[in-house]
């Protein structure tokens, strides 16, 4: 496996048990009618999903297929979640840039570029719903369309 799959799917990976931690905490804040913690981590959770649609479509492009590996995610209380998050996610920043450091394909890198963007944010806002639709990589702008 070169290393710009192993990245991706190290990425990947990283993604579905971020938007797994967003979604159980999303339940218990809908659970406990907490509506403003409920809408904030079901943005993150969208934009964790994105994340996660964005690496397995750049997987797929490569020709290669995505694999789901189990989790073995501890969740915190509702109550902690915030301490818990900012940690989470300034750890995503950091390998984010890492990540960008050592690839050098070009459609890769404007997907790590967009998703670190993202997860700034959600490191300094803790709040979601922040990526938009998805621009096409270089390659896809310049197929021609039917």
């Amino acid at each position: 496996m070169s290393d710009l799959v192993a990245t991706l799917r190290d990425g990947r990976r990283r993604e579905r048990e971020q938007a797994f931690f967003y979604r159980i905490l999303a339940g218990d804040a809908e659970a406990a009618s907490d509506q403003a913690a409920a809408d904030r981590l079901n943005g993150l959770l969208a934009d964790e999903q994105h994340h996660v649609s964005r690496l397995t479509a750049r997987l797929l492009e490569l020709g290669e297929r995505p694999t789901d590996e189990s989790s073995s995610l501890v969740v915190p209380s509702l109550r902690d979640w915030e301490s818990v998050a900012k940690v989470r996610e300034e750890d995503e920043v950091r390998w984010y840039e890492a990540a960008l450091h050592h690839v050098e394909d070009e459609d890769t890198v404007a997907v790590l570029r967009e998703i670190l963007a993202s997860e700034r944010h959600h490191r300094e806002q803790l709040a979601g719903k922040w990526m938009p639709a998805g621009s096409a990589s270089p390659s896809e702008k310049t197929r021609e369309t039917p």
